[in-house]
């Protein structure tokens, strides 16, 4: 599936990725199909583990999921606090804030470690209850967010009016929040990981691939691997050996605007995004760009998906004027397919029925966070030393 359209501004960005050809191994401890965010995180991990590593990508490396991202980093989750409690219990539900948490200073930890950090930035959040029915959820959330230890401000509506110039019926800020340029981050990863031993095979695509005895037949279209373990780091793309409804894929659509001088509520690196559904989010860029993502809807196929980018965008150019009270001239729009669960985590994990496949799939509105956590629990599984969110994130959950 082609998972963008339009012109992400990331790729424009950065650039195109220089390609050169690889040879492709006999055989590797572990193989990874997708060269994006996810696969980067988790190349870069296990060769520091000192694992032999093998990463194939279909495309060029960070031109599918990552490249649509919006790269906002929040321990947010889509599925508030309280309403995921009832889900899943609320000691869960709190592991799961928390893990986002650790994840974010994780993800700090790593940009700083590399010789381009992708303009890893700290931010705040500031989550807007956009009704006045909302407000009421919504400060419910900040108390059992504040009862927990987690970092969260309540704001009221005169509160959010003085500090940030905006309407809203009140809202949470957290300072624990950052964004940075995912493509930029995911190729200086795979950089490093590259020049610790691991070997990048662009353009090979996975034909398919099967058990056999305690190691893995990973057959491509340049040849044959033998691997210890298989690791699907497929962005919104299903291996078809997974059932299609443990995630449901919506399009969402974004734009960039000309930079502009005058950064205003977003200065600071503070970004914002609501409670009405379907909701709108914005950050600010490195080169003073506002950055406006949303209004998604079902996705029902590529065609349909692009065919409402130009509405869509106009939808995003009145929200921007309207949350920031001006006009913003829009220099790239683009639009992306994306794939969410129903209580907002992701399912990272053994494949059921598998023993050495392994996938990190729907990942909803926390991509590069949930990216992350990834790389922690299929180390563990992989590596022997289990993490101790496995269960939580893992195929075999179950809602309350």
């Amino acid at each position: 599936m082609r998972v963008a359209s339009g012109a992400p501004f990331w790729l424009l960005r950065g650039g195109l990725y220089c390609e050169t050809a690889t040879a492709l191994p006999a055989d590797a401890e572990i193989v990874i199909v997708g060269a994006g965010i996810t696969g980067a995180l988790l190349a870069d991990r296990f060769v520091r583990e000192r694992r032999s590593v093998v990463v194939i990508e279909r495309d060029a490396p960070t031109e599918g999921s990552t490249a649509v991202s919006t790269a906002l980093l929040q321990y947010e989750l889509d599925v508030e606090l309280v309403e995921l409690a009832e889900m899943i219990g609320e000691d869960s539900a709190v592991r799961a804030y928390r893990r986002c948490v650790n994840a974010i200073e994780q993800l700090q930890t790593l940009a700083d470690g590399l010789d381009d950090d992708g303009d890893f930035t700290r931010a705040s959040s500031v989550y807007l209850a956009s009704k006045r029915s909302h407000a009421r959820r919504v400060r419910k959330e900040a108390d059992m967010r504040a009862h927990h230890g987690l970092p969260v401000e309540w704001l009221a509506r005169s509160d959010v009016q003085d500090r940030f110039g905006m309407k809203a019926h009140g809202a949470l800020l957290t300072q624990h929040a950052a964004n940075l340029d995912p493509v930029r981050l995911a190729r200086s990863l795979l950089r490093r990981a590259i020049a610790g031993g691991a070997t990048l095979c662009t353009r090979t695509a996975l034909v398919q691939w099967s058990p056999d005895d305690s190691r893995v037949r990973v057959q491509t279209g340049r040849g044959e691997i033998s691997a210890g373990a298989l690791i699907f780091a497929t962005g919104y793309e299903l291996p078809t050996e997974l059932p299609t409804d443990i995630v449901s894929l919506h399009s969402s659509y974004a734009l960039v605007t000309q930079p502009v001088e005058d950064l205003g509520q977003l200065r600071g690196n503070t970004m914002f995004w609501e409670t009405a559904r379907p909701y709108a989010y914005m950050r600010s860029t490195p080169d003073r760009r506002v950055l406006v993502g949303g209004f998604d809807v079902p996705f029902k196929n590529v065609d349909a998906r692009d065919a409402l980018l130009p509405s869509r965008t106009r939808l995003l150019e009145k929200r921007l004027e309207s949350m920031l009270g001006r006009p913003h001239p829009t220099a790239f729009a683009w639009a992306g397919t994306f794939g969410e669960t129903e209580d907002g985590l992701p399912r990272i994990g053994r494949m059921p029925g598998f023993k050495n496949a392994y996938a990190a799939l729907g990942y909803g509105g926390n991509g590069i966070v949930f990216s992350q956590v990834a790389a922690d629990v299929l180390a563990g599984l992989c590596l022997g030393d289990e993490d101790p969110d496995t269960q939580l994130f893992g195929f075999g959950r179950r809602c309350e």
